[in-house]
């Protein structure tokens, strides 16, 4: 049972939750864009070919949504394969070592819902004051602002995962009398930081693209909006998934030995591109490579 409990129950334990949050979001999306189509007589529906050429389009036509869409990609892989390495090594260190994985699970289910409620406030205020000023050229030096924000939370968040890592916790802070709930801060700064930057992004990067591609030039592309935008996250969803469970093979193959070239490259790479990720974006407009 143990070993069942290590190489097939906790990996879903990992996996499932952010499946199940990702696909209710797409359900929606989903439901927004039947809204969209069914108010237009004369709209047709694209087939999934044709949504795959308009997603497309909009990567090569306009250079705000290809530098967004990159540092999205850029997260979604590089997070996706540290919640493989890191979650499923983290917990197994919590429970065999540190003696605190329900300190863990309990910190998750009731922490998360208090980070949603206060970015998702802070985040709505933003939006209401922002739209304000209905010139978008004075909307997107403020959210390229907030997306600069958004990095910053999200490289402390992988920093604040990283040293959970337990070759790292263990280089650090094995030798600590208190390293049992320093473990539970630092997943709970995650959580704080990573997590709250998501929220805000979600918002902010919704409003430059409802800009860019909604409210652009391309009719063809404005008609598409829902179509373009659910297609994007349901690509995020896909490559996600096939980055996680990657990870959790190779975790599950090379354990106990943590320290293997393979998982450490893995880490490193995946914390590489988390850091970088949603710098992308905000380079690209300070260097007038999408305005």
């Amino acid at each position: 049972m143990p070993r069942l409990y290590y190489h097939l129950i906790l990996p879903l334990g990992i996996v499932v939750p952010a499946y199940l949050k990702q696909v209710r979001v797409i359900a929606e999306l989903l439901h927004m864009e039947k809204d969209q189509t069914t108010a237009y007589p004369g709209y047709t529906p694209p087939a999934l070919p044709q949504k795959i050429k308009l997603y497309i389009s909009a990567l090569i036509s306009v250079p705000f949504y290809c530098y967004g869409e990159a540092g999205n990609i850029c997260y979604t892989i590089g997070k996706n394969i540290l919640d493989g390495v890191i979650l499923y090594t983290m917990f197994l260190m919590a429970e065999q070592e540190l003696k605190v994985a329900a300190i863990l699970g309990v910190l998750v289910k009731y922490a998360y819902p208090g980070i949603s409620m206060i970015s998702s406030t802070y985040t709505s205020e933003f939006i209401d004051q922002l739209e304000v000023a209905q010139d978008p050229r004075r909307q997107i030096p403020r959210l390229i602002g907030a997306q600069v924000g958004i990095a910053i939370g999200q490289s402390l968040g992988a920093v604040c995962l990283l040293l959970c890592f337990p070759p790292v916790f263990k280089f650090f802070f094995h030798n600590l009398s208190f390293a049992p709930h320093l473990l539970v801060v630092l997943y709970l700064l995650h959580h704080v930081c990573d997590g709250s930057s998501q929220i805000v992004e979600g918002r902010t990067w919704f409003k430059i693209i409802e800009i860019k591609i909604r409210r652009g030039k391309i009719l063809k592309l404005s008609q598409n909006f829902w179509v373009i935008y659910t297609l994007a996250q349901n690509f995020q969803l896909l490559l996600g998934q096939l980055f996680i469970w990657a990870a959790l093979g190779i975790t599950a193959e090379f354990s106990p030995d943590l320290t293997a070239a393979a998982i450490s490259i893995s880490v490193y790479f995946g914390f590489f591109c988390v850091v970088v990720a949603k710098f992308i974006l905000p380079v690209a407009y300070r260097f007038r490579l999408c305005s």
